[in-house]
This record gives C-alpha cells, sequence and structure tokens, in this order.
C-alpha cells in the first residue's frame, strides 16, 4: 500500500456578519442576518487549472463567493379574538421570508487549444467593460449578460489574461408570505390551514451563466466572438423547475392534521 499527501489548493475566506433578532415583542418573533464576505482559492472543486505547471494562475474569486448575502424572517401571531367563536378567531399567524444575495461568479472559456497544451482549458484576454452595451432585460432569446467584444483570444502558444471567475452573474430576490390557522379539534388533534406565496412580487431570478453554456466565448469569424443568452432561472439551472427558489410567483393551499 502506497499512502500519498499532496497540496491540492489554497484558499481563505474573510467576512462580518451581524444578526439582530427580536423575541416575543407583542406578538412578533423575526431574525435578522447579513453577511458580507469574501472568499478565494485556487480551486473551488477540484477542477483542473488553466496552466498546469501553474496552479497558482487559476487563484481567484471561489465559485461560491457571495459578496453581500442578507436574509430574514417574521412571525407575527395575531392576539386572540374576544368577540366571535373562538375557532374562528383564535389560532391565526403570520409568517414572511425575505433573502437577498449578490450573484455569484463565473469564468469565461476560449473554445480551442490556443496554448497548445491540448488541455483545452485557456481563457481570454480582456480588453474592454465586459457589461457595456448590456441592459440585463430579459428578451424573447433571453438574456445577454456580457458583451462578448470585450474579449479577445489569446495569441497561439499564450495564455489569456483573463482571471478565473472574474464577472459576477445575477443577484437573488425573494420574498415569501404565508397565513396559518390551526384549530384544536380534540385535546390531542389540531387542524391546520395554510396559504403560502412564493415569489410575491415575482422578481426574476436569471441562473448565473456558468451552468447554461454563457460561459464560452465562440469565435464566429475573424474578430468576432459569439456569447450565449441566459434563457432560465435560478431554480431551474439546478433541476428544480414549480415551487423553488427563482421560479415565478405561485401559491399553494394545505391542509394538516396535528396529533
Amino acid at each position: 500500500m502506497i499512502d500519498e499527501l499532496q497540496t491540492r489548493a489554497d484558499s481563505n475566506y474573510n467576512s462580518l456578519q451581524a444578526s439582530l433578532r427580536i423575541s416575543a415583542w407583542h406578538g412578533i418573533v423575526s431574525q435578522f442576518h447579513y453577511t458580507w464576505a469574501h472568499t478565494l482559492d485556487v480551486s473551488s472543486f477540484g477542477g483542473a487549472p488553466q496552466d498546469s505547471t501553474n496552479p497558482n494562475g487559476d487563484y481567484g474569486n471561489s465559485d461560491f463567493d457571495t459578496r453581500h448575502n442578507f436574509t430574514a424572517f417574521f412571525q407575527y401571531e395575531v392576539p386572540s379574538g374576544e368577540r366571535g367563536p373562538r375557532w374562528l378567531t383564535n389560532g391565526w399567524t403570520a409568517n414572511s421570508t425575505f433573502a437577498f444575495r449578490s450573484g455569484l461568479p463565473f469564468s469565461l472559456d476560449a473554445i480551442g487549444d490556443w496554448s497548445g497544451t491540448g488541455e483545452n482549458l485557456d481563457r481570454p484576454h480582456l480588453i474592454g467593460n465586459p457589461y457595456a452595451g448590456t441592459s440585463h432585460q430579459a428578451t424573447s432569446s433571453g438574456v445577454y449578460w456580457f458583451n462578448p467584444y470585450a474579449f479577445a483570444f489569446p495569441n497561439p502558444g499564450s495564455f489569456g489574461t483573463f482571471r478565473r471567475n472574474q464577472l459576477y452573474g445575477p443577484g437573488f430576490s425573494d420574498v415569501d408570505v404565508s397565513v396559518v390557522k390551526t384549530t384544536r379539534i380534540t385535546e390531542r388533534v389540531r387542524a391546520q390551514l395554510r396559504a403560502e406565496l412564493f415569489n410575491v412580487f415575482n422578481r426574476v431570478n436569471l441562473g448565473n451563466p456558468t451552468f447554461l453554456g454563457a460561459n464560452l466565448l465562440i469565435p464566429a469569424g475573424p474578430g468576432v466572438n459569439f456569447a450565449l443568452p441566459i434563457t432560465s432561472t435560478n431554480g431551474e439551472q439546478f433541476g428544480l423547475p414549480g415551487i423553488g427558489p427563482g421560479e415565478p410567483f405561485n401559491a399553494q393551499l394545505a391542509v394538516k392534521l396535528i396529533f
């Protein structure tokens, strides 16, 4: 048996984290969390570097680097009513959750073996503003997140200077609301009615270009670059269509028996 010990990658993480909690204040329970962070590494999930003879050349933003992340939830227990039937006026609770975060980074690959190494992991040169001329507005063909003409392919026998994970994709925003009514049927059995609204403001949460093929710069001719648009939402890129993160506004009703 041969044991091998090797250094695979370096990483570091720095953050400022803040939390605020409110417990049982006039029937309100809530929490707020904010994180301002930056994480860097050589390889987030063990991927091969652009240049195998210089793995530290891939040191940059981690695949999961999220600079800003804010989450919160509210729960309000409606005071019991003194008038009217108790089964109707008691047991009401309103809830809401909030999630806002900045986009995740992604890299660009220059299609072809420009360096001549046979690894086909070359990145391009950045020669202009990668967001110039992009509105980030959805169209019938999708969203063109970056300007492909801000990049140039490397000279034969050389590597591109564009850093790993230098660009950032779309952010994420979601507000969910629910109303719950709990009614006691017997001493041990309760019925719970739930009305839940997801993505109340119908925010379009786009997926990251990395997962959709838009991370490839395709040479469509001399001096012409081509990049694919984003055509999927956050939930679809992770295989979660329907009710889930990034999906359009939707609602569901549920009945639960608790015993």
